[in-house]
């Protein structure tokens, strides 16, 4: 009788566990609307960015240069 009551209040009492896991509020989903990798992409963007100044800089040093070799 004591082991069949125990039983039961253990299978009740998973059962109360496993609804309060199941219905906990993830806020961690919800504010990560970004993705894993957007500082990454971020930092790729203003090295692009970065590069394509340095390049038009590069070309007018060389205009500059061959105008002064002429």
């Amino acid at each position: 009788m004591l082991g069949k009551l125990m039983k039961n209040l253990l299978t009740i009492f998973l059962i109360i566990i496993l609804n309060i896991c199941g219905c906990s509020d993830n806020n961690d989903t919800q504010e990560k609307k970004d993705h894993v990798w957007k500082k990454q992409t971020e930092a790729i963007e203003k090295a692009r960015a970065v590069e394509g100044m340095l390049q038009d800089s590069a070309e007018v040093q060389r205009r500059q240069i061959m105008e002064q070799s002429e």
